[in-house]
């Protein structure tokens, strides 16, 4: 029973009489309306609002009037797509992936609370108050939490939760408006496993809750204007996020002039715990998909130029939050599987493809880009430009700022066009030496070895052309081109040489991070090539005289925190935490990489598996196993691939097979072993414990766990 001071509105709008007791129960004003009819002539229309007519006690309903309130604060519970593991695998039940009922409903009901309305994915509740519904809220996250720490817990979730309070309209038992708008506005703002509330929630529960918030300022999400406060559930949560101008909120001036409802509205998103897909966020009228750029010119010498625009326009174009941006690879594999629109909306919930063509004629160059809307089909947005070749790096800024633009997105990226990259010649070298790189080849190494030279020698003292010769020491490591001059060499002899070509990758590391300490990528090179001089010399006398392990970590943090939504980066700093034997922060970053790239690279992937292996999360093992075996039997190239670094299926195999031996899961495990069996493309014991598979050597006692286990079940022959 509510009990307080009760003042009365009165609004006569036409033949329906408005009258609303304001109600004062515990600092909250609540609005109970009451709609009476009043006969009148069909023509006449009369709005009126009556002033205050002072304090009085709350009474009860009229026996002969018809009552309808309309206060509540409101839940809607929304699922999202599970991602690519859904979409791939298809022996993951769907039903494992709805939302535990059992958790939210007891809560719900306990905070007086009823769930008014259900869709597909998505299901509604009201409750009495604002408190209520942040109680509601946190209750149910520590819940979640609970539940997902449980290690007999198979499918773990995360839900983002936003909270507000604002206008809604009741049309039958279900509620429409801003008031559900902003709510999931708020809800796309919080983080997974987070609260998100608006200012008016905020100014209702602070006071009156033991909670902390921490302020993230005004925020614009679409067209909804709104301030939000997280609300942390512990302090690794804070966070900031860039800010619009800041406004205040009044919630009683908007008292004064219109009835307003108390709304608080939650709506939250399911995630797999750890992070272990990409984002499955992708709103589908921002998600963006690049195509490789054409090269209309009849030389394919300028073949380097479109490639050099296409690498631009995604990387220029990712890392804000209200546009996704595919990935490189994705785009690259969308091309060579010819994937058609109708397959890119239902894949990857494309909503805008942007296309690209340049044609040179001497030192003129004509630049032509169009996004289309793919669901709308029609033209967003296009430009033509024509200028010299000398001006590519301004025409690349250029006309990524204006589809920045086009997409009302501000530009607060420091913007680099190429590192130190200043001369087409310069980008032209760069371009070919990354080509050759991703042959991984030997027969290649020399052409890529004096295309990084020539690189230098035009500027020794440029951030890029010093990290690229650090790097080119590396692939000359693992190209078996580092090695003594004697044909026989010894073991000892080997491992100097080795060592010398690492220490010359550091010098060139330590040069870039002089040249500028503010870039990710060089710190991240020296932490993994000091790992690398770890590892080669752990058994003899050399071991820490470098810094050891540790100080390739500390590199590793350096670089890691100084990462701004680079994939790639994410994916070295995961490879260096694995060798520094840090496979918690290994995990974390290897998922941060899955969740801005949709197809990552084998190497990653292939990364990211051990590392969990290691890491003893044999769920995200038997997952990201699953991946490889999946994109090599949907991919166009020749599986001739030998090393666990490049999709080798027969590997991916070993872990699943592991995974299934250790949740006693014979059934699947007779599967997996016949299907391994029938590989064309073998992995054998002789190359899971030979020199390709550096693993078993670095954590012999682990990998021998998958060998105990395929020794009883059969290797390839």
């Amino acid at each position: 029973m509510l009990s307080g001071k009760i003042m009365k509105l009165v609004m006569t709008i036409g033949i329906v009489k408005m009258k609303f007791d304001i109600v004062d129960v515990n600092g909250f004003l609540l609005f109970v309306p009451f709609m009476e009819y009043i006969p009148q002539p069909k023509a006449a229309i009369n709005i009126r609002i009556n002033p205050f007519i002072g304090w009085d006690e709350f009474r009860s309903n009229g026996k002969n009037k018809s009552i309808i309130p309309i206060i509540a604060v409101i839940i809607p519970i929304q699922l999202n797509k599970v991602g690519w593991f859904l979409d791939r695998i298809d022996e993951v039940n769907i039903t494992t992936w709805t939302p535990p009922n059992k958790i939210i409903e007891p809560i719900i009901k306990k905070q007086k609370g009823r769930i008014f309305h259900t869709g597909g994915d998505s299901i509604f509740a009201e409750f009495p108050s604002a408190v209520a519904a942040v109680d509601t809220a946190v209750e149910f996250q520590k819940n979640i939490k609970e539940r997902n720490d449980n290690d007999k817990t198979e499918v773990k979730l995360e839900y983002r939760i936003g909270i507000n309070m604002g206008d809604v309209v009741k049309e039958g038992d279900n509620l429409l408006g801003d008031g559900v708008n902003i709510a999931a506005r708020l809800e796309a703002l919080a983080q997974p496993g987070g609260i998100t509330i608006s200012k008016n929630v905020y100014d209702l529960v602070s006071n009156k809750t033991k909670y902390k918030f921490n302020d993230l300022g005004m925020q614009k999400v679409k067209q909804n204007q709104f301030h939000a406060f997280d609300l942390l559930m512990n302090p690794l949560q804070k966070r900031s996020i860039n800010t619009k101008s800041k406004m205040k909120i009044n919630i009683l001036s908007s008292i004064a002039a219109v009835a307003i409802l108390l709304a608080g509205l939650i709506t939250y998103q399911f995630y797999l715990k750890s992070k272990d897909i990409r984002d499955p966020k992708l709103d589908d009228k921002r998600v963006l998909l690049v195509l490789p750029f054409q090269n209309l010119a009849n030389s394919s010498k300028h073949d380097f130029i479109a490639e050099s625009m296409f690498d631009f326009f995604v990387g220029g174009l990712s890392g804000y939050k209200n546009l996704k941006v595919l990935s490189k690879n994705t785009s690259l594999a969308v091309k060579q599987k010819g994937m058609n629109n109708n397959e890119l909306i239902k894949r990857y919930n494309v909503r805008y493809v942007l296309s690209g063509s340049v044609t040179i004629f001497d030192k003129d160059m004509r630049t032509n880009i169009e996004i289309r809307d793919i669901k709308d089909d029609q033209v967003f947005f296009s430009e033509l430009k024509n200028t010299k070749t000398d001006d590519l790096f301004k025409i690349q800024d250029q006309l990524v700022l204006s589809v920045l633009s086009k997409f009302n997105l501000e530009e607060d990226k420091i913007r680099v066009s190429n590192d130190d990259i200043e001369t087409i010649e310069e980008l032209r070298l760069l371009q070919f030496a990354a080509k050759e790189r991703e042959k991984w080849s030997r027969e290649g190494y020399f052409d890529y070895e004096k295309t990084l030279d020539k690189l230098y020698s035009i500027n020794p003292n440029g951030y890029a052309h010093n990290l690229s010769q650090a790097w080119k020491y590396h692939y000359k490591i693992r190209l078996g081109f580092c090695k003594p001059q004697n044909k026989q060499p010894t073991k000892k002899e080997r491992k100097e040489t080795t060592t010398n070509c690492f220490l010359e990758a550091i010098k060139f590391a330590n040069k870039a991070i002089k040249i500028n300490p503010k870039k990710a990528d060089a710190y991240l090179a020296k932490g993994y090539f000091l790992a690398s001089l770890y590892i080669i010399n752990r058994k003899g006398d050399r071991a820490e005289e470098w810094g050891g392990l540790k100080k390739a970590e500390e590199f590793a943090e350096k670089g890691f925190n100084l990462i701004n939504r680079n994939s790639y980066q994410y994916g070295l700093a995961g490879e260096v935490f694995t060798l520094c034997n840090n496979f918690e922060q290994a995990t974390a970053s290897f998922a941060k990489l899955f969740e801005l790239d949709d197809n990552p690279t084998d190497t990653f992937t292939s990364f990211y598996m051990q590392a969990s292996f290691l890491k003893k999360n044999l769920e995200i093992v038997k997952k990201l196993a699953k991946k490889i075996i999946y994109d090599r039997k949907t991919s166009n190239k020749v599986n001739n691939c030998k090393s666990p670094f490049c999709g080798n299926s027969g590997y991916a195999y070993l872990f699943l097979l592991y995974v299934t031996e250790h949740e006693k899961d014979f059934e699947n495990q007779k599967k997996y072993l016949i299907e391994y069996k029938k590989l064309d493309n073998k992995y054998t014991k002789a190359m899971f414990i030979g020199r390709s598979n550096p693993a078993n050597f670095i954590w012999p006692n682990e990998f021998k766990k998958i060998i105990t286990v395929m020794d009883k079940l059969g290797w390839h022959k």
